[in-house]
């Protein structure tokens, strides 16, 4: 099954292969000016929990120099989609549209073994390409995450353990809704669909969960700083607790100049506090493991549903 694996998708490993290589070297390339200007400006020594003087400037400066490129990196996230589109929605969708499945699933390798087989050599092929665009986005991304931390989803999603778990499960998906729709197009799409909603509400709902947050609570005119956690939230709340609407905040404002009252000092006189949910820096690892396991979970569910498909579709 190995060599025919490889030789049906031969064209696929090496266009992915020639994919890494292009990220490996644009990454090079383009990070030889940010690691320059890193040391140029002394960002290490800004780093909490240093006080120096200037580094607001300092680090506001250099995130706004290379913000392209780190916007930029961003879409590097739909980059496990591939997986589904090139490799795992035409794996079964091309034998049944072309019919060459029949000839497939007649021989001495049974349909089960021949999709498990298949299936299992590829996510493992994907697993190993994950792991290495990962890297090379962890690499690249080093100067950022030292200043400004890589818990919030920009950072998160294109890094570490999440990345292989994206793909492989981008993969059985694409996987299962060939085996389903029986037609490459509507696989496509379906997967490309199902992946992009399952990343969103793992991300926007479940992730921001999966610790609870750390609350802080300080005076109205403090400005908690948090520069490498992943903040959810930060609201102003009177003394009963209830929020306060940037309407209101503007009026208290206003009062405060006509009164010719320094605002915050008037927000703090009144009782207001500052509520900040987070996620501390710390829990990176924590979350990266988690998430990759729900993706791997959500994988093998994708895989067990595929089998039982596939002993239900005629011969």
């Amino acid at each position: 099954m190995a060599w025919v694996t490889w030789r049906q998708h031969r064209l696929q490993a090496l266009a992915g292969g020639a994919t890494l290589v292009l990220l490996a070297i644009g990454a090079f390339l383009t990070s030889l000016p940010i690691r320059a200007a890193y040391h140029r400006e002394a960002l290490a020594a800004c780093l909490p929990p240093s006080s120096r003087a200037g580094c607001d400037l300092i680090v506001r400066h250099f995130s706004n120099e290379f913000l392209t490129g780190v916007n930029g990196a961003r879409g590097l996230a739909i980059l496990p989609a591939l997986a589904g589109v090139f490799v795992g929605a035409p794996l079964l969708a091309r034998e049944l549209e072309h019919d060459t499945y029949r000839l497939a699933w007649t021989q001495a390798v049974s349909r089960q073994r021949w999709l498990l087989s298949k299936t299992g050599l590829l996510v493992a092929a994907i697993f190993l390409a994950g792991v290495a665009a990962a890297a090379i986005t962890t690499w690249w991304r080093g100067p950022f995450d030292a200043v400004s931390g890589r818990m919030a989803p920009g950072a998160f999603d294109i890094e570490a353990a999440v990345v292989p778990a994206y793909a492989v499960f981008a993969l059985v998906i694409g996987v299962l809704a060939g085996l389903l729709l029986r037609r490459t197009i509507r696989a496509i799409a379906v997967t490309l669909v199902v992946f992009i909603a399952v990343r969103l509400v793992v991300a926007r709902v479940v992730r921001p969960h999966f610790l609870s947050p750390v609350q802080e609570s300080t005076v109205a005119s403090a400005s908690p700083s948090h520069p490498r956690d992943w903040v959810l939230s930060s609201t102003l709340v009177d003394g009963t607790g209830r929020k306060i609407t940037a309407a209101r905040e503007d009026l208290a404002i206003l009062h405060a100049q006509h009164g010719h009252v320094d605002p915050q000092d008037y927000l703090d006189s009144l009782g207001w506090r500052r509520l900040v949910s987070y996620q501390p820096a710390g829990r990176f690892w924590h979350f990266q493991l988690i998430e990759a396991g729900v993706f791997l979970a959500l994988s093998a569910l994708a895989v067990a549903a595929a089998v039982w498909a596939i002993r239900r579709t005629p011969s």
